[in-house]
């Protein structure tokens, strides 16, 4: 039997439980909640298992949302979700969005300067608020690079490579 490669992105983090019938506060990301309120299913994943979400209600606020699903009825089973990264299949968002690099398209890029000089590996991608920052990871440290366009000179998600201006130019 052959494999089906699965297009999914991660669109958030459950943070804890939320209430007694089964909410889950959320970290999102890659999403807006009007976005959001525009997906029916998401979906979770348990080592090579998906298991698929019917999503009830949304709230949002400044720093996160809570999700309700049909499938999780109370407290006790949402806590089974406690840090699960939450997926949207990426055939389910808006044409804009489906094509915008996500954060698991980014993560795992390698990144250098204008000047060739190798900077590291994406690790991870913090949200401050005002904008994401590239966690860039080399046997020298970590390196915090802002995703934006004034640092930004070129991602190709292809070779998984992203190119920043040289620090002495900024």
């Amino acid at each position: 039997m052959q494999a089906t490669e699965v297009n999914r992105i991660a669109i958030g983090v459950v943070r804890k439980p939320h209430g007694v019938q089964g909410g889950l506060k959320v970290t999102l990301n890659n999403i807006d909640l009007d976005t959001l309120r525009g997906m029916e299913q998401l979906f979770v994943k348990s080592g090579r298992e998906w298991t698929q979400l019917s999503l009830k209600s949304i709230q949002g606020y400044d720093d996160y949302a809570i999700l309700r699903f049909a499938e999780i009825e109370n407290r006790n089973e949402a806590d089974n979700y406690r840090d699960q990264v939450i997926y949207v299949d990426r055939d389910a968002l808006p044409d804009q969005l489906r094509h915008e690099p996500a954060v698991d398209d980014i993560i795992g890029c390698q990144v250098e300067d204008e000047n060739k000089l190798p900077l590291g590996i994406v690790e991870d991608i913090l949200s401050t608020g005002a904008h994401e920052v590239l966690v860039v990871l080399s046997d020298a440290g970590e390196t915090l690079i802002p995703l934006v366009d004034e640092w930004i000179v070129r991602i190709d998600l292809k070779d998984k490579f992203i190119q920043v201006r040289a620090f002495e130019e900024m």
